[in-house]
């Protein structure tokens, strides 16, 4: 063999060198996208497998819509009755709801009924009453005027004052039904002008009426009568609850009527709280003039301890008045007294 057969097997196997390489990288090549197809395929394959799931599940929930719209349907189907049903329930109550209503207003009506029926006989009974009270106080005189006023008793109740006769007022202010306060104190008031201890009785009833009751009390004063004093120093008690207006009413009246019953009560209230009450009853002690020992003390006490000059100047004015040894005794000592009229009565 030549040198150049040589060169050209070397070149032969060189070029069959080169052709086995690339061969070998398009066998790789080939490898590679047989292994990319088929990944590829795997994953259409993997898709391919889900599809049937999906579809499946999608099956499921239109089936559960189906069935959801069926049982809406249904319903649907169902409400006309229930409609109606409500409907009828409805009216039913509307139905009561009107009855009860009128039911009501029919008991309400009788009851309208009833009380307007009650008052048109409470209204005829006033109006008996009215007629019954005008018959008797007819009956009694108090209409047979020359003159009328009003109201038309009024010139009955002057007639009696003027002539002295007290027993058609005392009559009177027993009647039945009789509550007009200015007609009573009117007739209170002549039978304390007339005088006539025959009222006395009926007087001790109107102290129990707070409208007429200082009225029937300068009446009794004006009688003066000494069985009017259990009534009066009834109300002087302290442990009855009387206005201290009324109670010093009650004391200047028993100082009026000056009867030693009255004496040991008007003491006693010589140390309550009203300095109007404490006044009154000095005031009345020294009218009474019982020289008593224990008004004198009481007064004494009043003329030292009392913080109302008025009620010390009663007190001291009250043992004047008693004019006896022991009064005087008390009395010396206040000669010269910050208060006047204190000193003055001590004189």
């Amino acid at each position: 063999m030549t040198d150049g057969d040589e060169s050209s097997d070397g070149d032969e196997d060189v070029e069959t060198g080169d052709e086995a390489e690339s061969r070998e990288e398009e066998v790789s090549e080939e490898a590679e996208s047989a292994e990319a197809d088929a990944g590829v395929e795997d994953e259409d394959v993997q898709a391919d497998a889900e599809e049937p799931e999906e579809a499946e599940a999608e099956a499921e929930a239109e089936s559960k819509e189906g069935a959801e719209d069926e049982a809406d349907s249904d319903d649907r189907d169902e409400d006309p009755e229930s409609e109606a049903a409500d409907a009828e329930s409805d009216s039913d109550e509307e139905e009561e709801q009107a009855e009860g209503e009128e039911a009501g207003d029919e008991v309400a009506g009788e009851e309208d009924e009833g009380e307007g029926a009650e008052a048109e006989e409470e209204g005829d009974d006033d109006e008996d009453e009215e007629t019954s009270t005008r018959d008797d106080l007819e009956d009694l005189g108090f209409y047979d005027n020359e003159f009328t006023e009003f109201p038309p008793e009024l010139s009955g109740v002057k007639r009696f004052k003027a002539n002295g006769e007290p027993e058609p007022l005392v009559e009177a202010l027993q009647l039945p039904g009789y509550d007009v306060t200015f007609m009573r104190k009117e007739m209170i008031e002549a039978l304390g002008r007339i005088g006539d201890p025959v009222a006395v009785e009926v007087l001790e009833g109107e102290l129990r009426d707070g409208d007429t009751q200082i009225e029937a009390m300068e009446a009794l004063g004006r009688i003066g009568s000494s069985r009017a004093v259990d009534s009066l120093t009834d109300l002087l008690d302290p442990e009855k609850r009387v206005k201290p207006h009324v109670r010093a009413k009650a004391a200047e009246t028993l100082g009026e009527i000056a009867s030693a019953d009255g004496v040991e009560a008007l003491a006693d209230v010589l140390e309550v709280e009203s300095p109007r009450v404490r006044g009154a009853a000095a005031r009345a002690l020294g009218r009474v003039g019982e020289p008593s020992e224990d008004a004198v003390e009481a007064l004494a006490n009043l003329l030292e301890d009392d913080p109302e000059e008025h009620v010390r100047v009663a007190a001291a004015k009250a043992l004047d008045a008693l004019d006896t040894d022991a009064a005087e005794e008390a009395l010396s000592d206040y000669r010269d007294d910050r208060n006047e009229l204190v000193a003055e009565a001590a004189e």
